[in-house]
């Protein structure tokens, strides 16, 4: 039983691994301007020749981002921005990568913040 235990978590952290690896690819190919302009091409806009490109897309909403509604009292809003951030921050989250969800969570509370002036 212990062997299979020690399988499992041999294949568990090689598939951690294989996928950490991938997302350092990704993310590093997806700054190379090559790379965007293949993108770019493959979606039919044509960045070279200055044609109109999409639209930039819609801020997001914080209230959604935090998953309140905007009627919420603010303890509540300020309580699931706490919770959120105890299971994103990636020193209390146990998974690496959890930076950018944990500075989307930090700009939504802050944008709400603004909005109600606390």
């Amino acid at each position: 039983m212990e062997e299979r235990f020690n399988r499992i978590k041999r294949i568990q952290q090689d598939l951690a691994n294989e996928l950490q690896v991938f997302m350092c690819e990704l993310f590093t190919s997806a700054a190379d301007p090559t790379t965007v302009m293949n993108f770019a091409q493959r979606l039919g806009v044509d960045v070279s020749a200055g044609k109109h490109l999409p639209p930039q897309p819609p801020a997001q909403d914080p209230y959604r981002v935090l998953g309140c509604d905007r009627g919420t009292p603010q303890e509540q809003v300020r309580r699931r921005y706490l919770d959120l951030l105890r299971k994103l921050h990636p020193d209390t989250a146990g998974i690496k990568g959890t930076e950018y969800l944990t500075q989307l969570v930090t700009e939504a509370f802050k944008k709400i913040s603004v909005e109600r002036r606390w």
